[in-house]
């Protein structure tokens, strides 16, 4: 046995530090939108230039153009000369500011997700970026940019396995996949979304169109000619973004959490840890309904209202079957087909004439659930110990037909639950009840005692 001073020393030993060292491009990719800008813009001059047979060549716009892309990348070189990276046991700590200087300190156990991000001005390059979401708030979210992609990688599989209590230089989980979304499949949905309000946005441009050429008013149909290109761009544009964002989305299950990847330019890897998902949400637009098609959104604490859609999204499309089995496994093996769920009174209909009939709502052992939406149907779904607050809510008709809303809330996200248009009483046993659950499975725990599903 070693002396008693060795063993004190040893105890009380610091412990070692890791500076987080960024690529030496990451000033580049840093400005690579503002560098492309400037280099699209002079590479059309000399285009223009060469095609109507100029003289020489515009060197005071090339002057500018060049001393902005200096600028822009001084600027990167600063904001990396600034600020470093520090691992610390179970703390992550920042520093940065160039005449106010600035320590931030992130414990790693508050951690609710560790994503790989590569711009396309990364991407070039071969790097990418590491976001850290703790459980505060999107604002809080610490981005390490940039790193090779294998060292993000590895530094991802480090995070979560201190964020979880594996200790230090933990490698990269082996995964398996439960789903990847067909291409031809994703475009479909996407172009079925598209049938809506904004179909009728394109029929404006040609109606103005015909109303001018019939009247010889050319200045009404060159608006309507407009219009039309208009909204048929930004239709186009909506499209292209949805399809690009999503593009190859994959889903795979592994020991350090559920993996997401997708993205066409620019690749998004996310790793949401076990038991991080706070709500979950089955919708069904009334377009997808004839495919038996939904898609799955979930709020994730620290992603925040303002985040992206895309982040939130753990399925894009897929039949329903195979979403509620996935949706199950993620909640600890739920199975939503036996949730028990009652209806509103009929004195419902009288604020709610058209959709009172579709509301149901329930609880089961472990979650609870409210089933809403007549022609776009919607499933939110709540684990019990993930439970933020409950209230009651009630309008005036509603006090006056003895009804009121129950809301059960949720971290920050796309899932918004409400039991709506329930009999008074009922409501407050609604939220009576919720509080014992919400009690009882903190203290018991989750649990995944299924297998993963795998769609086929």
């Amino acid at each position: 046995m070693p002396p008693a001073s060795d063993r004190s020393r040893s105890a009380t030993a610091p412990v070692p530090e890791e500076t987080l060292r960024l690529h030496p491009l990451t000033p580049i990719a840093l400005g690579g939108r503002v560098l492309g800008v400037l280099i699209v813009i002079t590479a059309l001059g000399f285009a223009e230039r060469g095609a109507s047979g100029g003289g020489s060549p515009r060197w005071i716009q090339i002057g500018v153009f060049g001393g902005l892309a200096v600028l822009v990348v001084v600027r990167g070189v600063i904001t990396v000369a600034v600020t470093s990276y520090h691992l610390l046991g179970g703390e992550l700590r920042i520093d940065s500011g160039l005449l106010q200087k600035q320590s931030k300190r992130i414990r790693l156990d508050r951690v609710q997700s560790v994503d790989v991000l590569e711009p396309l001005s990364a991407r070039i390059f071969g790097l990418a970026e590491v976001k850290v979401t703790t459980a505060g708030s999107e604002r809080a979210a610490v981005r390490l940019r940039y790193l090779t992609l294998p060292v993000a990688q590895s530094l991802r599989a480090d995070l979560l396995g201190r964020s979880t209590g594996a200790g230090e230089g933990a490698v990269e989980a082996p995964e398996r996949p439960l789903l990847i979304v067909p291409h031809g499949r994703l475009v479909g949905s996407v172009l079925l979304e598209m049938v809506s309000w904004r179909l009728l946005l394109l029929a404006v441009g040609p109606a103005l169109a015909v109303i001018g050429n019939r009247n010889g008013h050319r200045a009404t149909a060159g608006v309507g000619i407009a219009i039309f290109v208009w909204f048929a761009v930004l239709i186009a544009h909506a499209i292209w973004q949805r399809v690009n964002s999503l593009w190859e989305f994959t889903v795979t299950e592994s020991p350090d959490g559920l993996r997401i990847r997708h993205g066409l330019l620019s690749t998004t890897r996310q790793t949401v840890p076990p038991g991080r998902v706070q709500a979950i949400l089955i919708h069904q637009p009334m377009s997808w309904r004839p495919f038996g098609w939904v898609k799955v959104r979930m709020n994730v604490a620290g992603y925040g209202r303002a985040d992206s859609s895309k982040r939130s999204t753990l399925i894009p499309v897929s039949d329903r079957a195979f979403a509620e089995q996935l949706v199950g496994w993620v909640l600890g093996g739920v199975d939503l087909s036996q949730i028990p769920l009652s209806r509103p009174p009929r004195r419902a209909a009288v604020p709610a004439p058209l959709w009172w009939r579709a509301e149901w709502a329930g609880a089961g052992d472990r979650v609870f659930v409210v089933r809403h939406g007549p022609l776009s149907h919607t499933i939110d779904v709540v684990p019990h110990q993930r439970t933020q607050s409950l209230r009651l809510a009630a309008g005036p008709v509603e006090r006056a037909l003895g009804l009121a809303s129950f809301h059960l809330d949720s971290t920050p996200g796309p899932v918004k639950t409400r039991a709506a248009h329930r009999d008074a009483t009922e409501a407050r046993e609604m939220l009576d009840r919720q509080i014992d659950r919400a009690r009882s499975a903190r203290q018991v725990g989750s649990a995944r005692p299924v297998p993963a599903p795998q769609a086929t």
